[in-house]
């Protein structure tokens, strides 16, 4: 009897015990965050000039490389103008090889009367001479056509400087400049990368060590946004500081369909897993 009841509990103390002997057991931690931009970016013009016309409104969607506001171009407008017709004129140069092809022939004929005495050593030294000096015209008409295609990609590049282009896709945070004023010294426009968003915490010494570098998180912004989202461990500082007893973490949170906004608190909440060391052995 006794040892019919001594295999009942410890069977029971099996079964009690199976949850703590499992290796794995789930634990997670909140933290308090703040969820940002990836950068800001004052945008300015790399030359002085008059504001033309701004191409968008604040709070707009922008994409990288759109062209956002113009300045006054005028004069480079002209000189592209000026510089594509000289770099398409082919009439100049045209004329000079025909003007060389002709000195060649006529070169030629004169080297054959020479030769057979009919003409003198005068008139085979003019002919080579006017060979050489048409040779030479034409020479500088194609460096002068080459000069001018140079010049003309100076002009379009000069320009394009006057176009102010996003160096970010994000979104126009605020209008610093109106059509007609002058960029010199002063940026013209506020801009923010939204995608993807900085999340920003403190955690305290306990996880150092458990929070890394390309781990993830459950990001959980404030209103308006409803849901959670997937974050990963970007940035997480090598040291503690010794007046708080934190450590900075900064994580990215991707945002491709622009759902959601920078400036709000979140919360953070990370998984973490610890192997539970409790193996208890049964009654004898």
């Amino acid at each position: 009897m006794l040892s019919i009841n001594k295999k009942f509990i410890n069977m029971i103390f099996l079964l009690c015990t199976a949850h703590i002997n499992s290796p794995i057991a789930a634990e997670t931690t909140e933290l308090d965050c703040i969820v940002k931009p990836e950068m800001y970016v004052e945008l300015s013009s790399p030359v002085d000039g008059v504001l033309e016309s701004v191409l968008v409104e604040t709070s707009d969607v922008i994409q990288k490389g759109q062209v956002l506001a113009k300045l006054e171009a005028s004069v480079e407008t002209a000189q592209v103008n000026l510089y594509r017709q000289e770099a398409s004129d082919s009439n100049l140069i045209e004329s000079k090889k025909l003007e060389a092809e002709f000195s060649k022939r006529n070169l030629a004929r004169f080297s054959q009367l020479y030769k057979k005495q009919l003409e003198s050593q005068a008139d085979n030294d003019k002919a080579n001479t006017e060979a050489n000096l048409t040779q030479l015209a034409l020479n500088i008409a194609l460096n002068d056509q080459k000069a001018a295609a140079l010049k003309l990609k100076l002009a379009i590049a000069q320009l394009e400087q006057k176009s102010i282009k996003s160096p970010i896709a994000g979104i126009v945070l605020e209008l610093y400049a109106m059509p007609g004023e002058t960029v010199k010294d002063r940026p013209i426009m506020k801009l923010a990368k939204i995608n993807p968003l900085r999340v920003e915490l403190v955690a305290p010494a306990a996880l150092f060590g458990k929070i890394t570098q390309g781990m993830s998180a459950e990001i959980e912004p404030e209103k308006p946004a409803t849901h959670t989202y997937p974050a990963i461990v970007t940035i997480v500082d090598k040291l503690i500081d010794p007046a708080s007893g934190n450590f900075s973490v900064r994580l990215a949170l991707p945002n491709p369909s622009d759902k959601l906004i920078g400036g709000v608190n979140c919360i953070a909440r990370f998984n973490f897993s610890s192997e539970l060391p409790g193996t208890m052995k049964a009654l004898p």
